[in-house]
């Protein structure tokens, strides 16, 4: 989750910003832009992006970036017997349409990649609401890793556990989960990266995990802890 900014007429280039900092290539992308409000005022003051970066020591060869599906306005936010994430309580959007609702439980969603030595590698951050709408985004990314050949590297916030029901379609596009692989089952606690649940992920195809792991070094300073995983080609 990477902004691009601009309060006041300043350019704030966190994707840049990044790659300069940490020595990397950055490869960027977002499908949609919205205003930056000043909460005291109510004043738009600027313009905000928010998508994705990949920080590589080499650069990304055939880059893409490609929006997810969002829903439509008469689908419904929830479907009968959703609960609410945090509470485990009957979740209040059940039958309520996306028009009905804030803009944000449609906020556009992209996939961003690209191939380093010959392994594709793309990165995504699933809708946080809407089972439907999260399944239809699976079924993107599954689509996605089917029309491309070779190794290849899936990582995000995929918003659910690899157990839900709505990241079926990555299971079945033969994507293996990077912590299983390093003998770290569902359900651990060590799996855990944001809010008590298992919701970042690594994906791999056609890789050998050497090591895969949650790193809480870093405490708070973010709201999820990174899944650090080291692959290798196979021979």
């Amino acid at each position: 989750e990477v902004s691009i900014l601009t309060p006041h007429g300043e350019l704030l280039d966190e994707p840049a910003e990044l790659a300069r900092m940490t020595g990397r290539h950055v490869r960027y992308a977002a499908v949609h832009a919205f205003a930056l409000v000043e909460p005291e005022t109510g004043r738009a003051i600027g313009m905000a992006s928010w998508g994705n970066a990949i920080l590589s020591r080499a650069p990304l060869a055939e880059g893409f970036a490609l929006g997810l599906p969002r829903a439509a306005d008469d689908d419904h936010v929830e479907v009968a017997g959703s609960v609410h994430p945090h509470t485990g309580a009957v979740h209040p959007l059940i039958g309520v349409r996306y028009a009905d609702t804030e803009p944000g439980h449609r906020e556009p969603r992209c996939v961003v990649g690209g191939i380093l030595a010959g392994v594709t590698i793309a990165t995504a951050h699933l809708t946080y609401i809407g089972r439907e709408q999260r399944r239809a985004q699976a079924e993107a990314l599954a689509t996605l890793a089917a029309e491309r050949s070779g190794p290849l590297i899936l990582t995000g916030d995929f918003n659910a556990p690899l157990d839900a029901a709505e990241l079926a379609p990555l299971a079945g596009a033969g994507l293996r989960d990077a912590l299983i692989e390093a003998g770290v089952p569902r359900g651990d606690p060590s799996r855990v990266t944001s809010g008590g649940a298992a919701i970042d992920h690594i994906l791999v195809r056609g890789l050998a995990v050497e090591a895969c792991r949650v790193d809480r070094g870093a405490d708070n300073a973010s709201d999820h802890w990174p899944v650090v995983a080291d692959l290798r080609l196979p021979g």
